[in-house]
């Protein structure tokens, strides 16, 4: 491939990943702050822990809106935690109850 060919490779490549982040933020910032009201993610000095906390589905982590699952940077606990529903684990996703989760801060699974 030519450097030319690559070149606009990579400007297709950063646009679209630019486009799914937005898609992500546009999606996630449709709740808000139990706390404050807010759409934003991060710090929220209304909150007792200092972090915004959106009312969201279990589709969505509730601190930082992310569908992933594991460390979170905004979560007081260092973890992402989804909303309640669906019969899944907050923690994890895993539709079970009982046993061990190792994305929980307590260790176990919590629906």
């Amino acid at each position: 491939m030519s450097k030319k060919s690559l070149k606009k490779m990579a400007k297709v490549a950063g646009f679209m990943l630019l486009l799914m982040a937005t898609c992500v933020a546009i999606a996630a910032a449709t709740t808000k702050c139990r706390y404050c009201g807010y759409t934003s993610y991060g710090s929220c000095s209304n909150s007792p822990h200092g972090k915004h906390e959106h009312v969201d589905t279990s589709e969505r982590c509730e601190f930082c809106g992310y569908t992933s699952y594991g460390n979170c940077s905004y979560s007081p606990s260092g973890k992402h935690r989804h909303g309640h529903g669906d019969g899944k684990c907050i923690w994890c996703g895993y539709k079970t109850t009982g046993g061990n989760c190792s994305y929980s801060p307590h260790g176990k699974h919590e629906l």
